[in-house]
């Protein structure tokens, strides 16, 4: 973390003045201690001159620069959203979701109709909180300079269905960048996508890819389908080929001529629905799927056409492929 300079006070009436607007012989005050600040603003430029800032006549115990970081950031952001409240005026916000791997988009004051600095949850005060038209707390704003929420307090969040979004500062350089900053916080803890009825995550887009190469064996022409999901990485067992696709899916994967046959593996030792070569009744089994199809098609080697299907739970599908693999594990 770069240096922190103490560049937000104070006046006598209480209001924030940053050190680029404040003026010499005007009594500021340390936004932390209360302490009478010492303007530091020489008007030069050029490398090793300090940009304006505040400093103090003698350091008070525990007032330390990311203190003052944190306090001035947080009220700050408070009047700006108060001003977005009063005038109706949307702010925008944009997030890479942590659940479904989307980038997410919105209005942070669409459902809201008040903002208040700590306020008390008893088990937490959250640095900024926002209420909803019911009064009740819809999202709450945790300002990091140095101290992260604790687990205890994202538990309470999530169990009591309140949206934490999180901004993490590193240089009082962010003051000066505080509405690009709020547009692209650090963390949103919640996703657009329908939770699982089952698990109760966060579900994923779920995406029908059909690709068109040469049989393994015969080199006849023949489709493949998998589906996959947004938040997954390439790998094999992040897609999901015919064998766990329910009727809808096979009747759509069919529609769009794959030929799919039940077919038995003896590495599996199992029969199941798998992509098949028209002509030869060759199927492709899912580590060749992803091999001699998926991954081709990803570096554009072969055609596909991918198709949106609703949802699925990565976190359910993940934890049955991995019972799977212990399963024949143990059969070896």
């Amino acid at each position: 973390m770069s240096a922190i300079l103490y560049t937000v006070a104070k006046d006598e009436e209480g209001n924030l003045i940053k050190a680029n607007d404040a003026e010499k012989g005007i009594s500021y005050f340390c936004v932390v201690c209360k302490a009478e600040l010492i303007l530091r603003k020489s008007g030069k430029t050029g490398k090793g001159t300090k940009r304006p800032h505040f400093a103090h006549h003698a350091l008070t115990p525990n007032c330390t620069p990311e203190a003052a970081l944190h306090y001035s950031f947080k009220y700050l952001l408070v009047n700006k959203i108060q001003q977005h409240i009063t005038t109706n005026q949307p702010l925008p916000i944009s997030w890479n979701c942590a659940f479904c791997g989307i980038e997410h988009s919105g209005n942070l004051i669409k459902k809201i109709k008040a903002v208040k600095a700590e306020h008390n949850l008893t088990v937490c005060r959250p640095d900024i909180a926002l209420f909803d038209g019911k009064e009740k707390v819809f999202a709450v704003i945790e300002i990091v300079v140095t101290h992260k929420p604790e687990e205890s307090v994202k538990n309470y969040y999530k169990e009591n269905n309140i949206v934490l979004i999180q901004i993490n500062l590193t240089s009082d350089k962010d003051l000066d960048n505080l509405e690009n900053i709020v547009k692209q916080p650090s963390f949103v803890d919640t996703c657009y996508n329908p939770k699982c009825e089952v698990c109760g995550h966060f579900q994923q887009k779920k995406t029908m890819t059909i690709i068109e190469g040469p049989c393994w064996k015969c080199n006849n022409p023949m489709k493949v389908a998998y589906i996959s999901g947004s938040l997954e990485s390439i790998d094999v067992s992040s897609h999901l080929a015919p064998r766990s696709f329910n009727n809808e899916e096979l009747k759509l994967a069919k529609s769009k001529g794959v030929n799919l046959k039940t077919q038995y593996s003896q590495t599996m030792r199992d029969s199941y629905v798998a992509n098949s070569c028209a002509k030869c009744s060759a199927f492709v089994g899912e580590h060749y799927l992803f091999t001699q199809y998926i991954s081709p098609a990803c570096d554009g080697e072969l055609p596909l056409e991918e198709i949106d299907i609703g949802y699925h739970c990565y976190h359910c599908e993940r934890e049955k492929f991995e019972n799977e693999e212990n399963f024949y594990g143990e059969l070896d």
